[in-house]
């Protein structure tokens, strides 16, 4: 485990694309086949401080890639990426009222990891341009087809606002690393290496959670605080998972085998089994929880885990 502060890095590796890095086997690579993955939706109700959920609805139900959904912050809709052929990625939206998908970008780039920026007028996106770099870009909701780039993110895979002018990112290279950018400065500062690709704020704003692989057998996750820079370990991830939800309370969520587990930092408690989907979505990894904690968004997955 490596923790460093105050680190300006050299140019990084921009010739590799995001996709084909972080998701694709070598044998998946070889052959251009892209993870069969669907997204479930199930409600949350939580009566006595114990949670309940609804069966869950698969909202894609379509042979390919569907993931990385993203929860609007109004709960009328959800954002995700979608490859439609065999490399093209764009970003989609669900409505929750209609039911229905409509296309959010339509590019000759391939774009992932859709959220809204902290102002609220702009989708955030990682591109992967036709020079193979692979940089952060803000969409204005009015018309998505003038793209910003935002300077000082190349070889960019994963990212979270801390706020309007800091961003926290998952940085390709021989070891993935955390760096924070000041987008304002475009100065960028090492947080920690080996890390995993989940990056998630608190709700009140103040702390930030990211995943560190320590070794091959145990991976904690590690809370920031914003202010201070502070940072401490908060528990071991399940074994072989790495992508975790941070429910309104402040208490993880973190799938394993198709169940869903729950940690709960102020209970002195290690993670709990709270819900088995195994029946309905067989296994799933990535996880997003709404606005409010009232849904889930679950990534359902076929054969080896991506």
């Amino acid at each position: 485990m490596k923790l460093r502060e105050d680190f300006k890095p050299k140019s990084m590796m921009r010739s590799v694309k995001l996709f084909f890095l972080i998701y694709l086997s070598a044998t998946a690579i070889a052959k251009a086949q892209l993870p069969e993955t669907d997204i479930f939706i199930s409600s949350i109700k939580i009566q006595n401080g114990i949670m309940e959920f609804s069966r869950p609805e698969n909202i894609t139900h379509r042979k390919g890639y569907d993931n990385q959904p993203y929860f609007l912050p109004d709960g009328k809709g959800l954002l995700f990426v979608a490859v439609p052929d065999t490399t093209q990625a764009d970003i989609f939206k669900y409505d929750f009222a209609s039911k229905k998908i409509s296309a959010v970008t339509t590019t000759r780039e391939s774009e992932y990891s859709p959220m809204l920026t902290p102002d609220g007028m702009n989708i955030s996106v990682v591109r992967v341009d036709t020079d193979n770099g692979q940089r952060l870009y803000e969409l204005p909701l009015a018309s998505t087809k003038s793209p910003r780039h935002i300077p000082g993110t190349d070889a960019i895979g994963y990212y979270c606002w801390l706020n309007d002018s800091s961003l926290a990112m998952f940085i390709l290279g021989n070891a993935m690393t955390l760096q924070v950018l000041n987008a304002k400065t475009n100065e960028r500062s090492l947080i920690a290496s080996d890390i995993g690709r989940c990056l998630k704020m608190s709700k009140d704003g103040k702390n930030f959670y990211f995943v560190i692989k320590q070794n091959p057998d145990e991976w904690g996750i590690f809370k920031m605080n914003i202010a201070t820079g502070e940072k401490k370990k908060i528990v071991t991830t399940l074994a072989g998972s790495e992508d975790f939800a941070l429910m309104p309370d402040g208490t993880f969520l973190m799938g394993n085998k198709g169940k869903l587990y729950r940690f709960s930092p102020s209970s002195g408690e290690t993670w709990k089994e709270i819900a088995d989907f195994s029946p309905v979505l067989g296994d799933f990894y990535r996880i997003s929880i709404s606005a409010k904690g009232d849904k889930i968004a679950m990534v359902a997955f076929t054969g080896a885990k991506p």
